[in-house]
């Protein structure tokens, strides 16, 4: 966690500055790509900021009034500033649109050399966050981002140069709308996935049915119900169920079983908050509860 959330903030500072340039370099260059690549690099800042805080807030301890812990923070995070992402995305479709029809002429030697710049230092971040990426999904997450971040910032310096040569200034413009598109389409992604974990909605890589199917092929188990499942972040997933046993056992019987449901979600599922209910016979006062 420590050498994850180093990289984490190393790239967050590099991710910052260098958005930062890019979106005054946009603007003193006037070109539309550039700033739509900046903005590009909003999404990929904040899903950094996102990641940290997501490491930060799993390493504070659930409170009384907090009982899963804080590991909804950046959640609620990403719903309002992805929000943000998408206004921000209707400005620059609307920006394009209007310049296709009246185009401006651009600084290009800027253009190219700030798209070098990005180049170079989403480049960095990659290498800063692939040790990380290998066993985290948030950390994957991030490396996916500034893969992507390269090849956009590889388009607006291929558009620089094109338009350096042959002054298609309508060639910034189709890019900027590209990178719209792109962060309307991330935006929309990332807002949908907040929503989902926010509203306790099952996982999309997760089936109930699977999960009732790995269960009851375990030895004595009769049946798998109720079963819920939910994120408590977009990492760490809960679940719940009511598991009937084909004998009656002690309590102390049941504790090799309940760990190998444990090991079997956990291994199979990825699932490490888990809450079963052993019901022993039918009737549903006569019942052992563990946890």
């Amino acid at each position: 966690m420590h050498s994850s959330g180093k990289a984490l903030g190393w790239a967050t500072l590099l991710t910052a500055a260098h958005f930062a340039a890019k979106l005054v370099g946009g603007y003193m260059t006037n070109s539309l790509a550039l700033i739509s690549d900046a903005w590009h690099l909003l999404t990929d800042l904040l899903s950094l900021i996102f990641s940290w805080l997501a490491l930060r807030a799993s390493s504070r301890p659930p409170t009384k009034w907090a009982t899963f812990g804080f590991h909804r923070v950046g959640i609620l995070a990403a719903l309002g500033n992805n929000l943000t992402l998408i206004g921000i995305s209707f400005y620059i479709l609307y920006e394009a649109y209007r310049r296709f029809l009246n185009p401006e002429a651009l600084e290009t030697t800027g253009m190219v050399w700030l798209s070098l710049v990005g180049i170079a230092a989403s480049v960095i971040i990659v290498l800063l966050v692939q040790d990380g990426a290998k066993n985290n999904l948030n950390m994957r997450s991030v490396w996916l981002h500034f893969a992507g971040e390269a090849l956009a910032s590889v388009g607006v310096l291929i558009g620089g140069i094109i338009i350096q040569y042959t002054h298609w200034y309508w060639i910034d413009t189709i890019l900027s709308a590209i990178l719209g598109l792109a962060i309307l389409r991330g935006s929309v992604m990332m807002l949908w996935e907040s929503t989902v974990i926010l509203l306790e909605g099952t996982p999309k890589h997760i089936s109930i049915d699977k999960i009732a199917e790995a269960i009851t092929e375990l030895p004595y188990v009769k049946t798998a119900e109720d079963i819920h499942v939910w994120c408590l972040a977009e990492e760490k997933v809960a679940l719940s169920a009511h598991v009937r046993l084909n004998q009656d056992l002690s309590l102390s019987q049941t504790e090799p079983i309940l760990l190998e449901i444990k090991h079997v979600l956990n291994q199979q599922f990825n699932i490490g908050h888990i809450n079963i209910q052993f019901e022993l016979k039918e009737c549903s006062d006569c019942h052992h509860a563990a946890n």
